[in-house]
This record gives structure tokens, C-alpha cells and sequence, in this order.
């Protein structure tokens, strides 16, 4: 069977590092994996926008083992490398860094335009121009490969309608900005809807969890043998038991945590992570059992409305200097400050599949989390899940783990080998299942 695999959020990770997400490495770890099988002929392709298809044909070069995999380019290729002068030439003279970050993010003509109006003489009518051509020409694959494929999956990306007449597979992660829309910005609805709408009755979907699965089934009233179960994974190179102590001083030291216990809690600052909740339940506990070593680290960029929990670690008082904020975290770092915290704490709302407790888990640390959507699915009987409203049961979980040793010993082990029951090469072939079984192989 030959198979096209849609790699758009690959460029777009290679252009700007900001779209370097979650999604960006389940695309890429699926196309290391598909590349790998013998089962069938991979083709790359990148259907989201001409950029992407720049992007991915420069981070096609950076690797051996991809770049061997045929990447197919739109049959109006010419029309691309046009468009690419243009961007690169409207780059060179947008000096402002938030001007080009609006530039990117546009997709309307018109309100492109009304953007730069100091640039519209010179560079936006020609650029219009050139987008107004494509817009009449371009199609992101050329007929002739897709009329030669018997399957096109997208994992993030709307399906094309350019693809109906080819058997076609759609990765959904959650339906977060329908189910819980008061704890997403307001353009993740519409990107949703667009990808759910691309969706017709004799597509086939991979989902990331049960939980998805279910709310995906409910929402669209989807014959559920067609939805596929494909876990995700948390990469065994950064995420491991550290057993090196002059690693784990040095992460402490990088990210000023006190030579003193900690638990550890990581994730974008917020509402949907309920770090808020995190910071009073350890005040509460500190407060309480007049514990006097215990400290808090909040790892995680920030995110949208994250004003709340700096309130909350305000509102403390003296406390607060037992609650360490690292920002972000680089990959190397990862591994030495989970294996050193005493508990991992993630009392999320909803989650799609909620890779930080398997992150954490992978590294042998006790897990706090919550009871809600995928998470029980995740974690299993390894971690003690909780009501992610329910202080007391917060503040009576970390205390135990604080207080036994042996708690903590078992918990680890638990953890250790729960995490052995999720791999990339597990969801590759579970996807490369449900290939198969589209194509009724």
C-alpha cells in the first residue's frame, strides 16, 4: 500500500520554534516510525500552507533517515517558489519582531493588507497578486500522486477535499475548545471545527485516548469501529531515571532549587492545569503540619490568563518563598529534576492524553493527578488520582508521600513500570493497524 503522511507541522516547527509543540513531536516521531516500517510506500507531503512546504523541505535536510522518504510537491510548485521570494522579501523588511508574528499568523487577504499599510506599495500588492493567482491554481498535492495512493493521513491538519476520492485518516487529540471552551483562547474553536468538518462518514480517525475517542463518537455520532485508539509516548532519551547526582545538582543549582525536597509540578501556566489549585492546597499543608523543608517547583512557560496563579502565590505571603518558578525547562534538564522531586502533581481539568504524569512516571516519580478525561486511562493504578477540586485529598497526598519513605519506593516502581506500557514504536504500529484495517488489509 503506498501511504501519504501529511508532515505540514514539521516546516512550521522548522520555521519558528513557537510551533514547536506537543503536536510537532507526535508528527515527528510517527514519521520516524513510518519511515522504519517495510510495510508499505511512504510519502511525505504538506498540504497546510506553501510556507510549510518550504519548511518542511529545509527540515527534510537535517535528517538521513527522512530525507530518504519522497516528499511530494503540489503540481503548481512553480507558484511556491514564488510566493517564498515574496514572504522572504517582506521578512527582510518588517524589522519589528510582533509585526512579523502578525504577519505569519494572517490568513486573510484583506486583513493582511490592512496590517501593513507601510509596506503595501511596495510589497503587499505584489505579494496580493501572487496569492490571488495561487488561490486559482494552487491544490497542495498533485493529482497524479494522490490518484497512485491508497491512503492519505493527516495527524493535526483538516483533511483536503482534494483527497475524497482516496481512503483517508484524521488524528483528533481532544475536543477541549467544544466540551471545555472557558479554558481555551477563542481561535482554538474555530481551527477545531474546521478539522471536524473536513471529517465525512467513511473516513477513519485516530484518537490519543479512550476519552477522546468517546467524546469524538458522542459529539459526531461516529460509527466508533472507525476510531482507533493510538496512545502517545514520552521520549525515552529525555525522559528516564537520572542516576547521576552531579546532574541533578547542577539542574538545582541552573534553576536556583534549594538543596531541600520539593515536588514538582509541570505544565503551561494556565487555567486548564489548575496550578492555582496546587499553590494553595502546598500553602494550606505547610501552614498546617508546620513542615519547614518542603519546597514547590512550577515548571512551564506561560500561557494565556496566567495572571491567577501568581496571584495565588501572592496571596501566601511568607510562604511564597518556598515556591520556585523555573520558566522553561530545556530537555536535558528534564530528567534530573523529575528523578529528584518526591511527587509529581498534575490535577489538570481535562486532558486530551496528558503526557507530563507519563513523563514523570518514565522517570520513577510518585504521581498526584487528576480523575478526570484521559488521565485515569494514563496513570492506571500507578498514581493516586483525585477529584482536581478536592484540596484535602491534595494536601493528605503529598503529606503521606512526604512522610513514607516506603510510600515513595513503591510508588516509583509502579510508576517505572506502568511507563513501559507506552511507546513510540507501540503507536506506530497501532497506527500501521489501523491503516490496514481501512484499506481492509
Amino acid at each position: 500500500m503506498r501511504v501519504i503522511y501529511d508532515i505540514s507541522e514539521l516546516g512550521r516547527g522548522h520555521l519558528r520554534s513557537l510551533n514547536r509543540t506537543g503536536v510537532f513531536r507526535v508528527v515527528e516521531n510517527i514519521a520516524y516510525g513510518l519511515a522504519n516500517s517495510k510495510e508499505f510506500d511512504l510519502r511525505f507531503c504538506a498540504t497546510e500552507s506553501v510556507e510549510a512546504i518550504s519548511g518542511c523541505l529545509d527540515y527534510l535536510k537535517s535528517s538521513e533517515q527522512l530525507k530518504a522518504v519522497p516528499f511530494l510537491l503540489p503540481k503548481s510548485a512553480k507558484y511556491a517558489g514564488l510566493l517564498n521570494k515574496k514572504l522572504n522579501r517582506l521578512y527582510a523588511e518588517v524589522k519589528d519582531a510582533s509585526e512579523l508574528k502578525r504577519m505569519t499568523e494572517v490568513r486573510d487577504l484583506r486583513g493582511f493588507a490592512r496590517e501593513f499599510k507601510p509596506h503595501r506599495r511596495t510589497l503587499i500588492r505584489p505579494l496580493a497578486y501572487v496569492i490571488n493567482g495561487m488561490k486559482a491554481r494552487f491544490r497542495p498535492l498533485d493529482p497524479r500522486s494522490l490518484a497512485r495512493a491508497d491512503l492519505f493521513h493527516s495527524p493535526f491538519y483538516p483533511l483536503p477535499e482534494q483527497t475524497r476520492n482516496v481512503k483517508r485518516v484524521l488524528t483528533v487529540y481532544d475536543l477541549i475548545p467544544i466540551l471545555y471552551p472557558h479554558f481555551c483562547i477563542p481561535a482554538q474553536l474555530p481551527f477545531l471545527n474546521s478539522v471536524l468538518k473536513s471529517l465525512s462518514p467513511e473516513d477513519w480517525v485516530l484518537c490519543i485516548s479512550h476519552a477522546t475517542k468517546n467524546d469524538l463518537c458522542d459529539y459526531l455520532k461516529l460509527d466508533p469501529s472507525r476510531v482507533f485508539v493510538t496512545y502517545l509516548a514520552a521520549a525515552p532519551h529525555v525522559f528516564y531515571r537520572c542516576p547521576d547526582p552531579e546532574r541533578i545538582a547542577l539542574a538545582r543549582s541552573k534553576y536556583s532549587i534549594p538543596d531541600a525536597p520539593y515536588i514538582l509540578s509541570l505544565s503551561t501556566l494556565e487555567p486548564r492545569k489548575n496550578i492555582d489549585h496546587v499553590v494553595r492546597s502546598f500553602a494550606r499543608l505547610i501552614h498546617e503540619q508546620k513542615i519547614k523543608d518542603l519546597h514547590l517547583v512550577l515548571v512551564g512557560s506561560k500561557g494565556w490568563h496566567y495572571d491567577k496563579i501568581f496571584d495565588s502565590i501572592s496571596d501566601i505571603g511568607p510562604l511564597k518563598d518556598r515556591i520556585i518558578v523555573t520558566g522553561y525547562v530545556a530537555d536535558e534538564d528534564l530528567a534530573p529534576l523529575y528523578t529528584d522531586a518526591l511527587a509529581f502533581i498534575y490535577p489538570s481539568f481535562c486532558e486530551g492524553f496528558g503526557l507530563p504524569p507519563l513523563e514523570a512516571m518514565q522517570c520513577g516519580v510518585p504521581v498526584i493527578t487528576s480523575n478526570t478525561t484521559s488521565l485515569p486511562e494514563i496513570v492506571g493504578d500507578a498514581g493516586i488520582m483525585l477529584d482536581p477540586l478536592d484540596i484535602d485529598g491534595l494536601c493528605h497526598s503529598i503529606l503521606q508521600i512526604y512522610r513514607d519513605s516506603s510510600l515513595r519506593k513503591s510508588m516509583s516502581k509502579k510508576s517505572l513500570e506502568r511507563a513501559k506500557q507506552f511507546s513510540w514504536e507501540k503507536c506506530t504500529q497501532e497506527t500501521i493497524a489501523a491503516y490496514k484495517a481501512s484499506l481492509n488489509i
